[in-house]
C-alpha cells in the first residue's frame, strides 16, 4: 500500500463569550504543555490570526523537529451579525497533517498516547483520525482509488451513491457526524459526554463497557470516551468498512 495521508481533527464548540484572545491562550496554553509531535512545548508559538474582511482567521504551524508535519487552526469571528448556532458549521477545529511513512512521527504512538493529549489540550469535544480519502468514499458509496478519479461519475459530478448518508444528510434535524450525530467510525475517535448522549442515547461508561477487550484501546478521556478501532498503519478500506458494519452493531448506530 502506498503511504497514506493522515489528518487528525479535533473540534470545539466555539462560544460567542470567549473572545477570540482567550480562545487562543487557552488553546497555545494547552499545548505547550507538552511535546512530542502534537505538542508545542518547543515550537514558536504562533500570534493571534487577523481577520481582515473575514469571518474566520486561520494559522499554521511548522514543527521544526518533525519535517512533514503540518499544523493548521483557526477562528470563527466574534460579533456584527455574525451569530453561531448549535451545529457543527460553527465548530473551531485544529488538524495535524502527516504522512504514515513519516519515521518522526510514530503512527501508533500517535494514537495511543498523543492524540488524547492534544484533544485534551485544545478542549474538543470530538475527534476523529481521517485516513486517506476512506471517509469520503464511505459517505459517497465508492471505492477509493489513488488517482481519485473514483469519486466522481461521468459527468464530473461528486458521487453520492449511500443512500442512508445521503438520507441523514438531507434531514434539516440531523447534524451528520457533527454535533448530535455519529454516522462514521474512525481508526481513532472521540466523543464528549454530551456528544454520546445525543448521538447514542447513552454516555462515555457504555461506550467503554461495550467496546472493553473489542478494540486495541477505549478509555475515559475527560467527561468523554476516547477510541482507537484500528491502529494499523496499513489499514486498507476492507479494514475500514470491516470496522464500520462490526463496531456500529456493538455500539448501536445504523
Amino acid at each position: 500500500m502506498k503511504s497514506a495521508e493522515v489528518r487528525l481533527y479535533i473540534y470545539h464548540r466555539a462560544s460567542q463569550d470567549e473572545t477570540v484572545e482567550e480562545r487562543h491562550g487557552i488553546v497555545m496554553d494547552g499545548l505547550k504543555e507538552f511535546g512530542g509531535p502534537l505538542g508545542l512545548n518547543q515550537v514558536p508559538i504562533p500570534s493571534i490570526p487577523d481577520f481582515d474582511d473575514g469571518l474566520y482567521a486561520g494559522y499554521s504551524i511548522k514543527p521544526p523537529l518533525y519535517r512533514g508535519l503540518a499544523i493548521g487552526g483557526g477562528y470563527n469571528y466574534r460579533g456584527g451579525k455574525n451569530v453561531f448556532k448549535d451545529r457543527s458549521a460553527d465548530d473551531e477545529s485544529i488538524v495535524y497533517r502527516f504522512k504514515t511513512s513519516n519515521k518522526l512521527v510514530i503512527y501508533k504512538s500517535i494514537l495511543h498516547e498523543d492524540f488524547g493529549r492534544a484533544i485534551s489540550a485544545f478542549r474538543g469535544y470530538r475527534a476523529a483520525l481521517f485516513f486517506d480519502s476512506y471517509e469520503s468514499a464511505y459517505c459517497g458509496g465508492y471505492i477509493p482509488s489513488e488517482s481519485g478519479e473514483t469519486a466522481f461519475d461521468e459527468k464530473g459530478e461528486p458521487v453520492q451513491r449511500n443512500w442512508r448518508y445521503n438520507e441523514l444528510r438531507d434531514n434539516p434535524e440531523i447534524d451528520v457526524d457533527g454535533r448530535n450525530n455519529i454516522y462514521t467510525l474512525h481508526a481513532a475517535q472521540y466523543w464528549d459526554s454530551e456528544l454520546c448522549q445525543r448521538a447514542l442515547g447513552y454516555g462515555p461508561d457504555e461506550v467503554v463497557a461495550r467496546l472493553a477487550g473489542k478494540v486495541p484501546k477505549v478509555e475515559k478521556l475527560g467527561d468523554g470516551v476516547y477510541v482507537v478501532f484500528n491502529d494499523d498503519p496499513a489499514m486498507s478500506y476492507d479494514d475500514f468498512l470491516s470496522l464500520n458494519e462490526r463496531y456500529k452493531a456493538v455500539l448501536g448506530l445504523m
